[in-house]
């Protein structure tokens, strides 16, 4: 959809085309805007309306404001239950970029790899609900399940290291004022983070943060570090 000119005819069909014609009961005339997952909107006038999906016409192409300038992932080492789930919800609503589930030393949920496929693919489709809720203009991808260590090498290559760890010493404001725009935000599982995988992390050139002195559970530091992060760049103002 992205290469279609203005003025050109799309049918959207699918679970986004039942969703206008049946949950939002869109008619011929109205307005509505479309994302294709690369950063752009489409605006688009509704021409016609079918039981499965509405043909419309493209008016108006913008880059999409739903996304911040600053590229986040957040590194979420694997936590119980269902809170990965919420973790990727709320960052994706919030801005991150992508979202990459870690093994760590001290990880209680060790899934297995079959078990690993079938979260990833549940954890994807969450983004992309939280994605089309929130306006963003790309749907973040789930990054295939990796180690601590992988994951620092990667990030020391492509960008900033932002590791929250109980012993860090340094504040997130303070951090930020030397760092660029493309971040990966570490945050270990509910017994945080070894004292040897920290000095891993420090070691590659990363920044040892607290996020003040109360101790967050696993699901609410990434949410508390990508607010204050957007917040400092800039990205709560319209």
């Amino acid at each position: 959809m992205e290469q279609e000119p203005v003025g050109a005819e799309y049918f959207v069909g699918g679970e986004n085309g039942l969703h206008m014609v049946r949950s939002l009961r869109m008619r011929p005339g109205e307005n509505a805007v479309l994302c294709a997952g690369t950063g752009k909107d489409f605006f688009c006038t509704v021409l016609e309306c079918r039981q499965e999906g509405a043909l419309v016409r493209i008016d108006e192409v913008r880059e999409s404001k739903g996304e911040p300038r600053v590229k986040l992932t957040v590194c979420q080492c694997w936590p119980k239950g269902d809170k990965l789930e919420t973790v990727t919800q709320k960052a994706v609503e919030l801005g991150a970029a992508e979202l990459w589930p870690l093994e760590s030393a001290r990880c209680v949920s060790r899934p297995d790899r079959k078990a690993v496929l079938k979260k990833r693919d549940r954890l994807q489709k969450i983004a992309q609900e939280a994605a089309q809720q929130s306006g963003r203009g790309i749907v973040p991808a789930v990054l295939p399940p990796s180690t601590l260590r992988e994951a620092l090498e990667t990030a020391k290559e492509q960008g900033d290291i932002l590791f929250f760890y109980e012993e860090g010493k340094e504040s997130l404001k303070k951090a930020l004022r030397t760092m660029g725009d493309r971040l990966f935000l570490f945050v270990g599982p509910e017994g945080g983070f070894a004292p040897e995988e920290a000095a891993l992390a420090e070691s590659l050139g990363a920044k040892l943060l607290t996020l003040g002195p109360r101790i967050l559970r696993t699901e609410t530091a990434p949410i508390a570090a990508l607010a204050a992060i957007l917040y400092e760049r800039g990205e709560f103002e319209r």
